[in-house]
């Protein structure tokens, strides 16, 4: 797709406070859609292992397995972050960032 003039106008006029902002943005945008999957995986990954027979209802001991199985998965996923932001923040290297863990 080519720029026209306009539009490299446009691009061209963005200041740095733009592209911080254009850079949240993104970066927000690519979180959710992490945490999207990892529900996703999360999800599958516990009706694999508590629903043996699936049906129209879950019954009360799958009810029970899964919300332990995705408060396991989710409490794992959280002490993972913080190491991680801990790591960064310990080097001095913002997450996200090349070189950060």
């Amino acid at each position: 797709q080519k720029l026209t003039a306009g539009t490299r106008s446009a691009v061209c006029r963005m200041d740095d406070k733009d592209i911080d902002q254009a850079k949240l943005q993104v970066q927000g945008q690519m979180a959710a859609q992490y945490i999207q999957e990892v529900m996703q995986k999360i999800t599958e990954k516990c009706f694999q292992k508590c629903i043996l027979k699936p049906g129209a209802k879950l019954d009360d001991s799958e009810k029970v397995c899964m919300a332990k199985c995705m408060d396991r998965y989710l409490d794992a996923m959280a002490l993972v972050t913080q190491t991680w932001f801990a790591r960064a923040k310990a080097t001095g290297t913002p997450p996200g960032e090349p070189g950060s863990f």
